[in-house]
C-alpha cells in the first residue's frame, strides 16, 4: 500500500475529532435548553480540547515515545468514539461535561505525537503529512461551526449523534491501517528539548492564540460597530478562518515542499500571516467593511495555518528518530494550546469596548510581528536520520 494512503483513516480520524467539537458552537441555544445550563457551561466544554491538549499533549508524547504510535492512535479513537457516544447520551450538564471530556482527550492522544507519524511513514514527506493532517483538522472544525446550524434544525440529539457516526466509521477505518504502522525505532526521548525549539514554539503560540482570539470576539466587536447580524456574521466570519487554514495547511506545505523551497514557504506565510491579520484587525476593529473581514479572516486562515504548521514539522529536524520527533511535536502543541487558553481570555477583554479597543490591537500585531520576524530563522532542513528511522521508513 502507498505510504500516504495508509494515512486516508487517520486524517479522516482527525476530520471527526474537529467536527465533534465545533458543530457544538452553533448548537448552544439549544444545549442551553436541553441541559438546563448556561452558556458558560457549554463554552467550558468547548474549551476543554485545548485544555486537553495543554494538560495531556506531553503525555501523548511521551507515551508514543515509550510505547509505540500505534497505542495512542488505539486509546485515541476509542475513547473518542466512547466520549461522544456517551455526551449524545447524557441527560444532565454534569454527565455531558463528563464525556465530553473524554472525547476532548482523543484530540492530543491522536495528534500530539504526529511528528512521530511523520518521520516513520514517510520522512521525505513531513511537510506534506504534517499539512494535510493539521488540514483536516481545521476542515471538520470550518464543516461542524457551517453546517452545524443546518444540522441544528434537525434538533439537538441530531447534533450529538452525528459526531457520533463519524466517529464509528473512522475507527472501523483505523482498525483495519494502523496495525500496518511501523514501530521498529528507537524508543528514547532523553535529550529531545532544542533552544532553537523557542522560535518554532513562538510561532504556533501567536498564530494559534490571535486565531482563536478573534474567532471569540468577531460578535463582541461586530455588536460594537451596531451590526444587526452581529451573531450570524460572526459564526462566518469563524467558519471562513477554519476553511482557509485548512486548506492553507493541505495546500502551501506540500507546495513548498515539492519545490524544495521549505525555507521560503517560511518566510513566505509568515510574512503574509502578519499582513493578512493587519487587514483583519483594522476591518474588524475601526470599519464596517464586511467584503475586506471576509477576505482577511479567510486569509489569515489560510496563510496563517500553514505558517504554524510549517514551524511544527520544523520542530522535528532536530531530532534524529520517530520517538524524539513525536515528544517534540507534542511539546510544540502544549506550549500553543498554553497560549490558546490564556491570550484570547487576557486580551480578548480588550475588544469588549471601543475605548480599550486599540490596546488589544497594538498587542495582537507586536505579537504577530514577533512571529513574522521569526520565519526566517525556523530550521527548515533535513537531519541526518539514524538507522532505526531509516527501517521505519522501508528504506
Amino acid at each position: 500500500m502507498n505510504k500516504l494512503l495508509k494515512l486516508i483513516p487517520y486524517w479522516f480520524l482527525i476530520f471527526t475529532i474537529g467536527f465533534g467539537w465545533f458543530i457544538l458552537a452553533p448548537a448552544i441555544p439549544l444545549l442551553d435548553i436541553y441541559l438546563h445550563t448556561s452558556t458558560g457551561n457549554i463554552l467550558i466544554l468547548i474549551s476543554s480540547y485545548g485544555y486537553t491538549m495543554a494538560i495531556l499533549g506531553l503525555l501523548a508524547g511521551y507515551f508514543s515515545a515509550k510505547l509505540s504510535v500505534k497505542s495512542m492512535l488505539y486509546t485515541g479513537m476509542v475513547i473518542s468514539f466512547i466520549g461522544l457516544l456517551g455526551r449524545a447520551f447524557s441527560p444532565d450538564y454534569i454527565t455531558f461535561l463528563f464525556f465530553g471530556i473524554i472525547a476532548a482527550a482523543a484530540y492530543p492522544l491522536v495528534l500530539a505525537p504526529i511528528g512521530s507519524i511523520m518521520k516513520s511513514i514517510d520522512n521525505e514527506r513531513s511537510e506534506t503529512i504534517s499539512g494535510v493532517s493539521f488540514g483536516f483538522l481545521f476542515f471538520g472544525l470550518a464543516m461542524g461551526s457551517l453546517i452545524g446550524p443546518d444540522i441544528s434544525k434537525f434538533g439537538v440529539k441530531t447534533v450529538l449523534f452525528m459526531p457520533v457516526i463519524l466517529a464509528f466509521i473512522a475507527m472501523i477505518f483505523m482498525l483495519f491501517v494502523v496495525k500496518s504502522y511501523p514501530t521498529n525505532y528507537v524508543k528514547k526521548i532523553k535529550g529531545v528539548f532544542r533552544p532553537g525549539m523557542l522560535k518554532n514554539w513562538w510561532v504556533g503560540l501567536s498564530i494559534a492564540s490571535v486565531s482563536v482570539l478573534f474567532g471569540s470576539v468577531a460578535s463582541t466587536v461586530l455588536h460594537l460597530h451596531s451590526l444587526k447580524n452581529f451573531i450570524e456574521f460572526g459564526g462566518i466570519l469563524g467558519g471562513l478562518e477554519f476553511l482557509g487554514a485548512a486548506i492553507g495547511a493541505i495546500i502551501l506545505p506540500y507546495i513548498f515542499e515539492k519545490i524544495n523551497h521549505v525555507k521560503l514557504g517560511n518566510v513566505f506565510t509568515g510574512i503574509l500571516s502578519l499582513l493578512s491579520l493587519s487587514a483583519l484587525v483594522y476591518s474588524l476593529s475601526f470599519t464596517r467593511d464586511e467584503t475586506m473581514m471576509l477576505l482577511s479572516f479567510f486569509f489569515f486562515g489560510f496563510f496563517g495555518n500553514a505558517y504554524w504548521t510549517m514551524a511544527l514539522t520544523s520542530v522535528t529536524k532536530y531530532v534524529s528518530n520517530p520517538a524524539d520527533a513525536g515528544f517534540s511535536t507534542a511539546m510544540y502543541s502544549v506550549f500553543t494550546n498554553v497560549g490558546v487558553s490564556l491570550i484570547p481570555i487576557f486580551v480578548g477583554v480588550e475588544f469588549s469596548s471601543l475605548k480599550t479597543i486599540i490596546i488589544g490591537v497594538i498587542i495582537v500585531l507586536v505579537i504577530e510581528i514577533i512571529a513574522a520576524m521569526m520565519s526566517p530563522l525556523i530550521l527548515s532542513g533535513h537531519t541526518k536520520l539514524n538507522e532505526n528511522l531509516n527501517m521505519a521508513s522501508g528504506k
